[in-house]
C-alpha cells in the first residue's frame, strides 16, 4: 500500500485499500487461493464430494497435483478447508469455523 502514501485525503485512503482488499477476494487469501478455493466449494456443490488434486489441478490449469496439493495445504493453513483424516478425496470447506460438505458428519482432522 506504499504506493498509496502520496494521497493527503486520509478518507480517499481508506477508500482506496478497501477497494485493494476487496479486489483481492476473501481476506487473507491470494488471488490463486481464493479461485481453488472456489472451484472446491462449485465442484462439492455440483457433485456432493470433494476433488481429487488432479481434479484440482486440472480445474485451475496448474501443471502438476503436486501444485494443487500445495495450494490445498496454503488453505488448510488459513483455515479455509479441512482434510478428513484417514479418508481420501475429503476435502471439505469451513465456514464461520463451521464445516460444510457432503461429508460434515465423519471426523475432521
Amino acid at each position: 500500500m506504499d504506493e498509496l502514501r502520496h494521497i493527503e485525503d486520509d478518507l480517499e485512503y481508506t477508500a482506496r485499500i478497501i477497494m485493494a482488499v476487496e479486489a483481492s477476494g476473501p481476506v487473507g487469501l491470494s488471488k490463486k487461493q481464493a479461485n481453488a478455493l472456489a472451484f472446491i466449494e462449485g465442484f462439492i456443490d455440483d457433485r456432493g464430494y470433494s476433488p481429487t488434486f488432479e481434479e484440482i489441478s486440472h480445474g485451475l490449469g496448474l501443471s502438476s497435483r503436486s501444485g494443487a496439493h500445495r495450494v490445498v495445504q496454503q488453505l488448510i493453513e488459513r483455515g479455509a478447508v479441512r482434510r478428513m483424516a484417514g479418508r481420501a478425496q475429503t476435502i471439505v470447506i469451513v465456514k464461520n469455523g463451521d464445516v460444510s460438505t457432503a461429508h460434515k458428519n465423519s471426523e475432521v482432522a
